[in-house]
């Protein structure tokens, strides 16, 4: 059946685009750049309908001079280059457009749909994708889905529950470093992150002045398949030498690379692919480039010194969060970088008691659970059932069982209790609410442990611990 638009849907689609404009507009003053050379472009009009273009992205000659931007580094030798996708974009961007855009010198935003977002041009990275990848190809399902309802108006929104869009995206990360090296060939830093990743700037400017842009740079957090290369949703930074390096002697990867992408799991995988091409290797950054959020975050000696640059997985919600703590932060004074400490003072500490219910603190380093009947011998934390001690095996029967455990060895900060199963953690993590699964979710910390730890890492007095390590 044709599908139809819906002249309901249109009105709402409209409202709202309306309404991202005015939240936008009021949110900016404008001052005219004294920098000529990043000459601005007509900004798009307002609407989800659009006509494609080859026309390069504007630049904006305009900067917020909100009290919020006060003090905001240098970046214009910076390019943010945000990658989303149709159906989640008014979800996600919007809060990035007040928040951790709205002072930066320069972003392009990358989609899988023409489209415009109040004055926020999101262009479509996988329209030059050849057609013969994308016939009869079922990865490509979502994309021709959405082609028709941005034809016909209608809220791509509404596709959130349809053909898998994690299928889809692995074929943007090439076309999108295609595109961005066509529209700004000559940018220092090219700073690549996803709609649910935050960036710390002052952190984030810190680092880069550690590196020169003329070498070859691939900076990010480690991750590993068959080759090592930066995780996407974690941020990852290309030096100009490298772009030019990687890209621009070779304007044709797409050929080569969109029928290899076909058989793996990740796009982001195929970044390192393409610089080791030119003997470019990842720089590890993590855990200061790290893939948690505040909640999730396994605070440790290797999560508490170290300065935090990127965070992902954040909802709207905890990216504003963050952001309104950086500004706390600007307005009593503190020029220091934030830390780790700093999250876990600020995010977790007010929130963690000796016991909560309906709750999971993500406890997953070690689980003591019944082996099944017909598996007696199955291992659990590389033991046998009969190999525990008598206070392990009881450790599932209830969460003071579990308690118990936790408190009798010297390295476990916290515990879970679920459906005769208990975790332990090495480390200290907040977690959510948790309810359902058919048996009370418990969580527990033990607080004197993590009181202890606190006077151990002296606050840091030692000062911030910039070196990479990997996970």
């Amino acid at each position: 059946m044709a599908l139809r638009p819906s002249s309901s849907r249109r009105d709402i689609i409209i409202i709202v685009s309306i309404v991202c404009a005015i939240a936008t507009i009021l949110s900016y003053r404008t001052i005219f750049s004294e920098d000529d050379s990043w000459r601005a472009g007509n900004l798009p009009s307002v609407g989800i309908e659009s006509t494609k273009t080859s026309v390069s992205p504007s630049k904006p000659t305009a900067t917020s001079v909100r009290s919020s931007c006060d003090g905001f580094p240098d970046t214009k030798d910076i390019l943010v280059v945000m990658k989303t996708g149709a159906t989640e974009a008014y979800d996600k961007l919007p809060i990035h457009f007040m928040t951790t855009l709205l002072c930066n010198n320069d972003t392009i935003i990358f989609s899988d749909m023409d489209m415009n977002m109040a004055n926020h041009h999101l262009i479509d990275t996988l329209e030059d994708v050849a057609d013969d990848i994308k016939k009869d190809n079922l990865d490509f399902d979502l994309y021709r889905l959405l082609q028709e309802y941005r034809r016909l108006g209608e809220d791509p929104r509404q596709l959130r529950e349809g053909p898998n869009g994690w299928n889809l995206d692995k074929y943007k990360f090439i076309h999108l470093l295609l595109k961005t090296y066509k529209y700004r060939p000559d940018v220092p830093w090219y700073v690549f992150v996803e709609a649910d990743t935050t960036v710390i700037w002052d952190n984030l400017r810190t680092l880069l002045n550690k590196y020169d842009p003329r070498r070859k740079y691939y900076i990010g957090s480690p991750t590993y398949l068959d080759i090592e290369f930066a995780h996407g949703g974690t941020g990852y930074i290309i030096s100009q030498a490298a772009m030019q390096a990687a890209v621009g002697k070779h304007l044709d990867i797409a050929t080569k690379y969109d029928k290899e992408v076909q058989g793996i799991c990740c796009g982001d995988r195929m970044i390192a692919r393409v610089l080791r091409e030119e003997n470019v290797q990842l720089t590890r950054a993590w855990p200061m480039m790290n893939g948690e959020k505040p909640i999730s975050v396994p605070f440790s000696s290797s999560h508490w010194c170290q300065p935090v640059i990127t965070m992902h997985h954040l909802n709207a919600q905890e990216v504003s969060q963050v952001w309104n703590f950086e500004q706390e932060r600007k307005a009593s004074g503190i020029t220091k970088p934030l830390i780790f400490m700093d999250l876990f003072n600020h995010f977790v500490k007010p929130s963690l008691t000796s016991q909560r219910a309906d709750w999971s603190n993500l406890s997953d380093d070690i689980t003591y659970k019944p082996p099944p009947d017909d598996d007696k011998d199955k291992l659990y934390n590389g033991r046998k059932w009969s190999e525990f001690t008598d206070l392990e095996r009881a450790s599932p029967e209830s969460p003071e069982h579990c308690k118990k455990v936790c408190e009798a060895s010297d390295s476990c900060f916290q515990w879970q209790h679920h459906d005769k199963e208990c975790n332990l953690h090495l480390s200290i993590k907040l977690g959510s609410s948790k309810k359902g699964g058919g048996a009370t979710w418990v969580s527990g910390w033990r607080t004197d442990r993590i009181e202890k730890f606190q006077v151990e890492m002296k606050e840091c007095k030692d000062g911030v611990d910039w070196s990479a390590k990997g996970p």
